[in-house]
């Protein structure tokens, strides 16, 4: 097969075609860049090694875009996947691209604000309004059509989510699937080496590049390839430390939302975390009622990497328990 990307149309309104140049510029990456420019990709039909690409307009005040991403089959139950602090949506490379997810699930992703090719606004606000986080959300969930679909957060991830619950309620959502995802700032919920964070806040580059590196080990017990591994250090390069500092001292009270929750929720967490411990994951499911943990032996704060089999079944399991 050649390795020539098909034309296509990211906004059906307003945006440009895309090819392969226009895709290199948007900054697409590692495993995500191989499926999306070898193997083509359509706005009309997704399959589990294609993943379509569009800009979403949030709904938020400041009105950013999102880059959003979607692969699988297109009638299945939607999976919208919400990555972490200083990540991107090809975190989740290995679910986006699973062949046994794809052939159910309708599968999307997407940056952050302030992360991956998403919008990078400078304002205090732009952060700490936990609205314009829920209305992030909710605008992906209205541009793509996903009607009562199964989120997936992982670690800053849950913060999102939970905002998205304390704004509107789970009556849009279908079930929830917390991955060592944050549901209180209480110091018992976090990991022996989540101080990490702060070296990567550090104006001095060197600084920065060695708590980032740092870091990214500490997500893991099984360590990634060195090829991931460098991939995840371009992204996660993505987001600026102008940006980082805007993410960090916002409030997280989330207890009333999550006493609410009627929708099926899994917890799942690593007993290896060593960036949330596992404290965490016992506080969220001490407050859902419809919820249930799941704890990886021998795993860390990436479960769905370190473990994509088990992982990847039990969302499906989930996805099939979906009001």
């Amino acid at each position: 097969m050649k390795n020539i990307l098909p034309s296509f149309q990211v906004d059906r309104d307003t945006s440009p075609r895309f090819h392969r140049r226009d895709a290199l510029r948007f900054g697409i990456g590692g495993a995500m860049a191989l499926a999306f420019l070898g193997a083509g990709c359509s706005t009309t039909t997704t399959t589990p090694n294609r993943i379509a690409v569009r800009k979403v307009r949030s709904s938020a005040a400041d009105g950013i875009e999102l880059a959003v991403y979607e692969s699988g089959n297109p009638r299945g139950r939607p999976v919208i996947f919400v990555h972490g602090f200083a990540q991107s949506s090809e975190s989740w490379a290995r679910q986006m691209q699973s062949s046994e997810l794809g052939a159910e699930l309708r599968l999307i992703s997407f940056d952050l604000r302030g992360h991956g090719n998403s919008d990078k606004p400078l304002a205090r606000d732009a952060y700490h309004d936990p609205v314009r986080w829920a209305n992030d959300l909710r605008s992906v969930m209205r541009a793509t059509g996903a009607d009562k679909p199964c989120i997936v957060s992982w670690s800053y991830g849950g913060r999102v989510v939970n905002d998205y619950l304390a704004t509107f309620g789970d009556a849009e959502v279908g079930s929830l699937n917390y991955v060592a995802a944050t549901s209180t700032a209480q110091r018992f919920g976090l990991g022996t080496s989540y101080a990490l964070i702060g070296g990567m806040l550090s104006d001095d580059p060197a600084i920065e590049a060695k708590a980032t590196e740092d870091f990214l080990h500490a997500c893991f017990e099984t360590q990634p390839s060195q090829a991931d591994f460098e991939n995840m250090k371009r992204f996660n390069a993505q987001t600026p430390v102008a940006v980082r500092k805007l993410l960090a001292g916002r409030p997280a009270d989330y207890d009333d939302a999550l006493r609410k929750l009627k929708v099926p929720v899994l917890v799942t967490h690593g007993d290896k975390d060593r960036i949330s411990a596992v404290a965490m994951s016992e506080y969220t499911v001490g407050l859902v009622k419809a919820s249930s943990l799941s704890i990886y032996s021998g795993a860390g704060h990436s479960t769905f990497f370190e473990q994509p089999a088990r992982f990847d079944s039990e969302l499906i399991a989930l996805t099939r328990r979906t009001l």
